[in-house]
């Protein structure tokens, strides 16, 4: 799967909220019901998670995370490093427990 067909398929949700979206970038707010469909196509494309939820970030997750606001235990880190670019996407979980913001990232700069 290429990137832009990540972010095509990722359009196809019912999100509460498009925040932003634009070349590199794309961050919505969706319903926590509809992860079980959104993990198949992230997992589509980056395979399993680099940093899944409940388990402590290690200090590399931390790193490819920072420019985008940071990864804690309860939330998800994907992470993909292809020949031309760096490619990331994170679930946040909401307090509420009812949405998820989730950001997608291509050909971001990672600093260790």
């Amino acid at each position: 799967m290429h990137p832009v067909e990540l972010i095509q398929a990722l359009e196809s949700f019912p999100f509460d909220e498009l925040r932003k979206k634009y070349e590199g970038y794309f961050e919505a707010v969706l319903y926590s019901h509809d992860l079980m469909k959104l993990y198949p196509i992230l997992e589509g494309f980056f395979g399993a998670p680099f940093k899944p939820a409940g388990v402590a970030p290690s200090r590399e997750a931390q790193a490819y995370a920072a420019r985008y606001g940071g990864i804690q235990k309860n939330q998800t880190l994907y992470f993909k490093n292809d020949a031309t670019n760096v490619h990331c996407a994170m679930i946040w979980p909401w307090a509420d427990g009812s949405r998820v913001t989730i950001k997608v990232a291509h050909g971001l700069v990672v600093g260790k």
